[in-house]
């Protein structure tokens, strides 16, 4: 028996969305033991004043209530509980990109609100401008309200009220043309977690569309107010990084900054030294296949921000 074409079943869903009124969205949460967060996230989507959405929670096996509030309070969410919690961030997120019917995409953590008017804002901007693939917005910190999420990215106050084109997005919030996921294949499974961002704005960038920064909307993500480290948040941040500059970075640009990166975390081999080295080998090991496999950033002059 012949697989059914998912991909064109998800178009077809979408066009006909789109005939009949305004364009579905699909809002894909992933979540783990993160019940109160989630709750207040969820909320967050349902009091949008766009109302065709659907909503997806990829739930990695939570034990804290999780399920059993999704299930009572949310009775409208497509829940999905992976069979254990192994799962990384990218396979659980592309798990609901899978399942996602809508037009368009939006990516949540669970610990990240949206403003009541975030998709109705984003959706005009899709519906004007054809070659965008993917809308990158503006993120301030819930605690305090301050910018923060492409300030992570090295946003200055010049650039923090301005729209531009860039080759990535806060994973957070962002909002996406679900065909080009489909044609890109969304996060790399590989990456587990951390700067998978990285990597599928460099391959929707590659197919040919555009992620635009756009300062007039915005959400509210719950960081940390301390800085925090661990060794798994380092392995991940580390290996993951090299990947995606030796992947996607013109070869001059990737010999530079594979050299100023290993001097800018060298203390991190002074905190944790075993995980560091780990890393580094680790990274060292696929280099190979990555060298193979390259797709470098077409448009250079995006690098620089």
């Amino acid at each position: 028996m012949k697989a059914p074409n998912i991909t064109s079943h998800k178009q077809e869903m979408a066009t006909s969305s789109t005939r009949y009124g305004p364009p579905l969205v699909s809002v894909v949460i992933v979540n783990w033991n993160r019940k109160d967060d989630l709750k207040e996230c969820l909320e967050s989507v349902k009091a949008q004043t766009y109302k065709n959405i659907e909503i997806i929670v990829v739930d990695n096996h939570s034990t804290d209530g999780t399920i059993e509030l999704t299930r009572e309070d949310f009775h409208d969410v497509k829940l999905i509980v992976m069979p254990d919690s192994s799962y990384g961030a990218c396979e659980t997120f592309n798990i609901g990109f899978a399942n996602a019917t809508g037009k368009y995409t939006v990516v949540m953590d669970n610990d990240a609100m949206l403003e009541r008017t975030w998709i109705d804002k984003n959706i005009k901007e899709f519906e004007t401008d054809t070659v965008l693939g993917c809308i990158a917005g503006r993120v301030l910190s819930f605690y305090t309200n301050k910018d923060w999420g492409f300030r992570v990215y090295g946003l200055t106050d010049d650039w923090v009220n301005k729209e531009f084109y860039t080759t990535v997005f806060v994973g957070c919030s962002a909002m996406m043309r679900t065909d080009i996921l489909d044609e890109v294949g969304g996060y790399p499974k590989e990456y587990f977690l951390y700067h998978n961002e990285f990597a599928l704005g460099a391959k929707i960038i590659n197919a040919g569309y555009k992620i635009k920064y756009n300062p007039n909307t915005k959400a509210y993500h719950k960081v940390s107010q301390t800085q925090r480290h661990s060794k798994k948040g380092d392995y991940y941040g580390i290996r993951n990084w090299y990947w995606f500059v030796w992947q996607f970075y013109p070869l001059d640009l990737a010999v530079k900054h594979t050299l100023i990166r290993f001097v800018k975390i060298a203390h991190i081999g002074l905190r944790h030294p075993y995980t560091f080295l780990k890393a580094h080998l680790v990274a060292m090991s696929k280099l190979p296949g990555i060298l193979v496999n390259r797709t470098p950033i077409k448009d250079r002059k995006l690098l620089k921000r």
